[in-house]
């Protein structure tokens, strides 16, 4: 059986408690996807998938190029998340 780490959980960590400056944005699809595609991508992120990450990775079942743009995209994010994390942890 496999064990679930909490503490390499942080894509979902992630997930459910960024801030602005840590979560995907339109000007971060634009620049991952370009201008039309980013555009079209972050309405499904936002308005169809309602940001649930396993979702919109599974929209991407035909696209394997373009989901692993995304993957990298949201691992920039969560790294973002994981360093201002780390600043507040008790030691």
């Amino acid at each position: 059986m496999e064990t679930l780490d909490y503490n390499r959980l942080l894509v979902s960590l992630w997930q459910y408690n960024h801030h602005g400056d840590e979560g995907q944005t339109p000007a971060l699809f634009e620049e991952t996807f370009g201008k039309v595609y980013g555009g079209h991508y972050y309405e499904k992120w936002t308005g169809c998938f309602k940001q649930n990450l396993w979702d919109m990775i599974a929209y991407f079942r035909s696209e394997k190029e373009n989901g692993q743009k995304f993957c990298d995209m949201v691992a920039r994010q969560v790294k973002l998340y994981q360093q201002k994390r780390s600043q507040y942890e008790v030691r």
